[in-house]
């Protein structure tokens, strides 16, 4: 009894004598969701095979990064997106995504889970809701991942993809054709106001209205610029009377006012007619009918949001500004909320490096260097249309490094991105490398 007792003491005195409890091995499940989600530099190598290691590092694309650096670098900027990304490593759901802006969510579901001895079948697939509703995608997507272990952890070694398209399936019909109907309703809303926006810029230029779409949207409007720009891009079919489902029509035109209508190309396709007129109010009539919406149309609903820039081809592209705007009344479109959000798009890390102006090297933090800290680090950036550089957000990267880096960054200075001939803001990564010189 004394022997046993004597044994037993140390371990109550000191409990971390005790025999730890070594952690449960990484499952293939973890490893997939490390090897796509995850935050440690080497998250994604980490889970390859060796071999396809190496042959993605020795292989570059168009701006000279590897392939590797080009996954992880569009890894991190869907992570710095704002979506709210959710992992599970078990249950039903793999991963879940919401967009709170737009009421979206993106699940992906685990159909089956099959391990056998060192190799693990993972089969998922995608499901999508807005605003609490099932979407009916055009082709329903499944995707099966063969893990492997090697050098005692979980690599990638095969992807599957599988689509399955239920031809013969109503309800698939019904909604993917409804689907079709909106996209072709939001299409000729944007398409009628590039033409407001076009009999704007063209009244200011000329003091007057133009009567017909091919001498308001043809090309050689030298003076029009709305109409010259929208003639060279992708509403360039409007000048011909139809666009996105819709056929086109300026009415009841004199030059000191006009209407103009979209309606439907196929009738009974559900979708609504839609007219304006110099006031750039838009209207719509559900019964599909021109003369309807021009008697009794409904102003269309949510048409000035807060992140709208302006009408016509400023929300369309970014192309340009319509200028004075005549005859204006408090419901006009074409003036610009106040502090509407300037048009943004994103832009691939290895186009904005080519638009570098200058550059502030950082200085290396001397406990890292005393520490023999290197490495990378990824941050999400907003260039402003000037070509400064704003709202800085480390995404990855040892925090000894971090601060360093942002500080230089924010001195960079770039030339402003041009989108068809216009400066809009730029959402993309800058990645600075810290490298220490061998001893």
């Amino acid at each position: 009894m004394r022997r046993l007792f004597a044994w037993l003491l140390p371990l109550l005195l000191f409990p971390s004598l005790k025999a730890q409890t070594p952690p449960p091995p990484q499952t293939a499940r973890q490893a997939l969701i490390e090897m796509f989600f995850g935050t440690a530099p080497n998250h994604l190598e980490k889970h390859l095979p060796d071999t396809t290691r190496n042959a993605f590092k020795r292989m570059t694309g168009t701006n000279g990064m590897s392939m590797l650096d080009e996954f992880s670098m569009f890894a991190n900027m869907t992570k710095a997106s704002g979506t709210k990304f959710e992992t599970f490593d078990t249950g039903p759901i793999l991963l879940q995504a919401e967009e709170a802006e737009q009421n979206e969510k993106v699940e992906i579901t685990v159909e089956g889970d099959s391990l056998s001895g060192d190799e693990d079948q993972i089969d998922v697939t995608l499901r999508m809701t807005k605003e609490g509703a099932e979407q009916t995608l055009p082709f329903i997507p499944h995707f099966t991942f063969v893990m492997k272990t090697e050098a005692d952890s979980w690599r990638l070694n095969e992807i599957s993809v599988a689509i399955r398209v239920p031809l013969a399936d109503p309800d698939f019909l019904k909604n993917i054709e409804q689907q079709n109907s909106k996209q072709n309703e939001q299409g000729a809303q944007m398409g009628l106001r590039v033409i407001i926006a076009a009999e704007n810029s063209y009244h200011s230029a000329r003091g007057t209205y133009a009567c017909s779409l091919s001498g308001l949207m043809g090309k050689g409007q030298g003076s029009n610029n709305a109409g010259a720009s929208a003639s060279n891009g992708p509403f360039a079919d409007l000048a011909t009377g139809k666009h996105a489902g819709y056929v086109y029509v300026i009415s009841g035109c004199d030059g000191t006012q006009y209407k103009v209508v979209a309606e439907p190309e196929v009738a009974g396709s559900g979708q609504r007619a839609l007219c304006s007129d110099e006031s750039g109010a838009m209207r719509a009539a559900a019964d599909g009918k021109a003369t309807t919406c021009l008697s009794s149309g409904e102003v269309v609903a949510g048409e000035r949001t807060a992140g709208d820039r302006a009408t016509g081809l400023a929300v369309a592209g970014g192309t340009l500004d319509p200028g004075p705007q005549p005859n204006s009344q408090p419901q006009r479109t074409a003036v610009a909320p106040q502090g509407a959000r300037p048009l943004r798009v994103r832009v691939s890390q290895g186009v904005t490096q080519s638009l570098v102006i200058s550059k502030v090297q950082p200085t290396y933090p001397s406990d890292a260097r005393a520490a023999r800290i290197q490495g990378s680090v990824v941050m999400a950036v907003v260039i402003s249309k000037e070509g400064n550089v704003q709202d800085v957000r480390v995404v990855s990267g040892d925090p000894s490094l971090a601060t360093a880096a942002v500080d230089a960054v924010k001195r960079w200075k770039y030339r402003p991105y041009l989108l068809n001939g216009s400066p809009v803001e730029v959402d993309t990564l800058i990645t600075v490398n810290f490298t220490l010189s061998p001893n």
